[in-house]
């Protein structure tokens, strides 16, 4: 895929592959959350910029390789895929009726940077699990851009995002040290909004999140999580990280002291 169509359509491509269902009607502005970045001028201008289908231009192959036709177009709202009308099996009728959400994984995108503090504000007023209450203060859009730029430079960290339904519904950052004794340490901090739970999306998320340590030369991964959070605590046990200690007390929501087990796993060098 990546020989045949531009690197910006490919998080795209894989949005389609990863669909169950034969018709889609998605806006302008989820694909352009789908791709991390703006669709070009052309698309908002000539609904013969969707319809086409042969080169130079091969940003079509991202829906066509998967059998999806453009069949219905708004400019600046909407595009709608769809896949010529087949007899579906039973198992492929049960799984589009699961309403499994369609889902991918990608990393960071500097246009992503308002959604993904949008995300955080969410995750927060719906979970007493996050460190930062309702209230604190939270990184603006500049500063924001800018941390993501040092990371695409320095490879020091990155932030993983889940394109769930066409909006960012999920996330794992994964951040190093600068420091070179602890170069192969990198500490995470994950969230899933609530309506997207239980469809593996978490699991999707840590198992992109090791790769990226693993391409990095991270051989440590850590974290802190409330003793409280059975439900996280059973999902890291599941990636293999063991409980190294914990903090009595460690935070404090109203009234209510929480105490926090540190995590970690190991990776074997190669």
């Amino acid at each position: 895929m990546e020989k045949k169509i531009e690197k910006k359509y490919i998080p795209l491509a894989a949005y389609f592959e990863a669909t169950t269902e034969d018709k889609i009607t998605l806006t302008f502005s989820e694909i352009e959350t789908i791709m991390g970045q703006p669709l070009p001028n052309a698309s908002y201008l000539n609904k013969s910029w969707w319809m086409k289908t042969k080169p130079p231009l091969k940003h079509y192959i991202a829906w066509t390789e998967y059998g999806y036709n453009v069949s219905d177009i708004q400019l600046g709202y909407y595009v709608t895929f769809e896949k010529p009308t087949t007899n579906l099996t039973n198992s492929q009728l049960d799984l589009q009726a699961s309403d499994q959400p369609t889902y991918i994984i990608r990393p960071i995108e500097l246009d992503d940077a308002r959604d993904v503090i949008g995300l955080y504000q969410q995750l927060v007023a719906e979970s007493d699990y996050m460190l930062y209450g309702k209230s604190d203060n939270t990184i603006s859009v500049q500063s924001f851009r800018k941390l993501i730029t040092k990371w695409k430079v320095t490879d020091s960290g990155t932030i993983l995002v889940a394109i769930i339904n066409g909006e960012i519904g999920g996330f794992i950052s994964i951040i190093g040290n600068d420091a070179p004794r602890s170069k192969h340490c990198a500490s995470i901090i994950m969230g899933v909004l609530e309506r997207f739970a239980n469809h593996g999306i978490g699991s999707a998320l840590m198992s992109e999140a090791e790769k990226w340590a693993q391409a990095n030369n991270i051989t440590r991964l850590e974290l802190s999580v409330f003793q409280t959070n059975k439900k996280a605590i059973a999902l890291y046990e599941k990636f293999g990280f063991t409980i190294d200690g914990q903090r009595n007390k460690s935070v404090k929501i109203n009234s209510n002291y929480i105490d926090e087990f540190y995590m970690s796993k190991i990776f074997i060098a190669h």
